[in-house]
């Protein structure tokens, strides 16, 4: 039996890539936030995935070669890069919406969806304890969705304005959409991790990585086309300006934010991908919860935006619960 120091010592690049893999993604959400003012996501979507193709083709080279990219079941790789891009859309739209750590947090929901949906569609069984962390993580949920979400320099705008109850109310329905687009990308990704449990055993790490690039690529352009008008960009739709304001052509200092943040997604993909490769998933697992304190301290430093009390406790109870459920499951 191996001793717990031979584990850790195993697991430790592991983990390293994984911490790695958050502190890059935490920046790529940075970086989108900044510029989410400025231009439609499916826009931000589209540059991502055209500057993340190359960067994955060079992962594709290090992997093995382009034979990688063939798969067994292109309808399972359709359907699931399908879904993967509603999760990103939906993460990406929340991000505008709502203080960072907030997304993140309800993003991080995802391993409680997916243990309820491998009991439900993988017939996997939960004993007493997992129900209760179940449980547990989300009341943590309802907690953190309270509109308690309100800055301070948010609130002083409100009430400063001559309109107050009507924008309060406009505020308070801003949140809520912001906090359900965070839980929604949380579940699409949780439908993602157990269709690919169930369907993609014999499909490569690189072309679970390519298709749905392509597929980011196909739908965003679409989305282009049929709305990059900017023609739904009401004040009726003032909470969705991100999905519907029109597309921009951005300037020199945004062109290379958007590089950045398709190199980022490729590198930290890969970094993600290679963590649970070398190393136990129940060990490293949990380390992926670092990208919450990180988008805590990058909305301070940038936004000025803290959790109140109600909503760390509620941060707590679905990290803890977060963590006990990706133990136990690994």
């Amino acid at each position: 039996m191996q001793s717990d120091a031979v584990i850790k010592n195993r697991s430790l690049p592991g983990i390293l890539l994984l911490i790695t893999g958050g502190f890059i993604f935490s920046i790529q959400d940075v970086i989108i936030k900044f510029i989410s003012g400025s231009y439609p996501v499916h826009e931000i979507v589209f540059f991502r995935s055209l500057f993340a193709v190359l960067p994955v083709f060079a992962i594709v080279r290090l992997e093995g070669g382009i034979h990688l990219l063939k798969t067994r079941n292109i309808f399972f790789q359709i359907m699931r890069s399908v879904v993967m891009f509603m999760c990103y859309t939906s993460y990406y739209l929340s991000i505008a919406l709502i203080p960072l750590s907030h997304t993140v947090t309800l993003f991080f929901c995802c391993p409680l969806f997916i243990t309820a949906l491998s009991v439900i569609f993988l017939k996997e069984r939960i004993d007493k304890k997992g129900w209760a962390a179940l449980f547990l993580g989300f009341l943590g949920i309802v907690v953190v969705m309270q509109p308690g979400m309100t800055t301070d320099q948010q609130l002083t705008e409100i009430i400063n304005n001559t309109e107050v109850i009507n924008n309060f109310d406009s505020y308070l329905s801003t949140i809520n959409i912001g906090a359900f687009l965070a839980l929604l990308s949380g579940l699409f990704y949780a439908i993602t991790a157990v269709c690919t449990r169930k369907y993609g055993v014999n499909e490569s790490g690189v072309s679970l990585v390519f298709y749905p690039m392509m597929i980011y690529l196909l739908f965003s352009g679409i989305i282009w086309i049929t709305i990059g008008d900017g023609r739904f960009a009401t004040d009726e739709n003032k909470n969705m300006a991100f999905l519907l304001r029109n597309w921009t052509a951005p300037g020199n200092k945004d062109f290379f934010l958007i590089l950045v943040v398709g190199c980022f997604a490729a590198v930290g993909t890969y970094c993600l991908s290679q963590a649970y490769r070398l190393s136990d998933a129940s060990v490293v697992a949990p380390f992926e919860y670092f990208a919450i304190p990180i988008s805590v301290i990058w909305g301070y430093l940038f936004w000025q935006e803290m959790p109140g009390f109600i909503q760390l406790i509620g941060i707590f109870m679905i990290v803890g619960s977060g963590v006990y459920v990706l133990r136990r499951s690994s």
